[in-house]
């Protein structure tokens, strides 16, 4: 019950947009699952909630923090060229579609400037194929070489109805039916599978406030990593027990226990639903090569590059500061940098923003907070 009822709340919650800074907020979970979008995966979304349609589950994935949405510069371009006629497709006026677009799906997205010299030579062969002209083969699309480029760099799952950038991306042998079928399960409404699983069973941990215990659970998680209000819920439970006398404590234990129950539900559910949505994910997830192989073929710099893309696309918290990445890479084995080299890096790319003095994420708000 306490899933269903998640599920009934997300498409109505609120999109959770990034700050006056352009900071996004950080996951809930303990790793996020990072997807390149084209404006073709887009189009249908953001045409159903100008329609007034229920968001899907890739709508919803990114809004809980789930899932990161992440795109080229020209994808914007191309949703915002073809806006109007998208809209007249549908019979829907533009005005509504452009609201649509900037209050509902554009927040999600982190707009990348993809970089270049960062491919080993097997990948780059693949994108080279993808680069040629469309008459020269039915897997070739230069448009879709910024896309097909950014998910192979940040090792994300592709969302695309073209076949040119999947190939570029997983290559000749990938079983293209079933990464469609997976993929079609974000294009459903509501919440389908293992991942939306995941989603409801999360979103039912932090809708307790419902009952009242703890109101605001939802803003703090974005702050603080989901065990910890676990933890926290069990410490306010041994301060009741230590702290307060035995009657009230009675009359407290009355009226929060049935408010802690249904959090340890709501856990057991987020445990329960969160194994089978990474194995499903992993399947959508290009071949990562490894970071010695990435040096053979390119140098120590672009090797580096490649890991804080890595790196910060699949954390937890969306901004991390030179330090902590540095920290993070050196407790992964990935690859040996010092503090003021991965800082130069950061700063050095295009990829990366500064959303505050010292905290560096992987792209940048497509439009201002707010903006309808």
């Amino acid at each position: 019950m306490i899933l269903e009822q998640a599920h009934r709340r997300n498409s109505a919650s609120p999109v959770s947009t990034p700050d006056e800074r352009g900071r996004f907020a950080p996951a809930m979970l303990p790793e996020v699952f990072p997807v390149v979008v084209d404006a073709n995966a887009l189009r249908d979304d953001l045409l159903r909630v100008a329609a007034g349609k229920g968001r899907t589950l890739m709508l919803n994935a990114a809004n809980s923090g789930v899932l990161r949405l992440f795109c080229a510069p020209h994808v914007v371009e191309e949703v915002e060229q073809h806006l109007e006629e998208w809209s007249a497709q549908k019979r829907l006026e533009p005005p509504a579609v452009r609201a649509a677009w900037r209050g509902y799906v554009a927040p999600l997205l982190r707009c990348v400037q993809v970089p270049d010299g960062l491919t080993t030579v097997v990948e780059q062969r693949r994108l080279g194929f993808l680069a040629q002209r469309s008459h020269v083969g039915d897997y070739c699309d230069p448009d879709d070489v910024p896309t097909a480029t950014l998910a192979i760099l940040l090792n994300a799952a592709l969302l695309s109805k073209d076949r040119a950038p999947l190939r570029a991306v997983y290559g000749e042998m990938h079983d293209h039916l079933a990464h469609a079928q997976r993929l079609n399960e974000l294009r459903a409404v509501g919440d389908l599978g293992p991942l939306g699983g995941l989603i409801g069973a999360l979103n039912a941990l932090l809708g307790v406030a419902v009952d009242g215990l703890f109101h605001g659970a939802f803003a703090t998680a974005r702050r603080v990593p989901w065990p910890w209000l676990v933890v926290g819920a069990l410490a306010t439970a041994g301060t009741i027990r230590y702290l307060v006398a035995p009657e009230t404590r009675h009359r407290l234990q009355t009226v929060l226990g049935m408010s802690l129950s249904s959090v340890s539900a709501a856990v057991a559910e987020v445990l329960a639903h969160r194994e089978d949505a990474k194995r499903q994910f992993a399947t959508l997830l290009p071949v990562q090569p490894g970071w010695h192989e990435i040096t053979e073929h390119r140098n120590p710099a672009a090797t580096l590059t490649r890991a804080c893309l890595h790196h910060l696309a699949h954390s937890p918290q969306s901004d991390l500061s030179a330090k902590e990445l540095t920290e993070l890479l050196w407790r992964t084995g990935d690859v040996a940098a010092g503090e003021a080299r991965v800082r130069s890096t950061l700063r050095g790319m295009a990829a990366f923003s500064e959303p505050g003095r010292g905290r560096f994420q992987v792209g940048s708000v497509v439009s201002p907070p707010g903006v309808a």
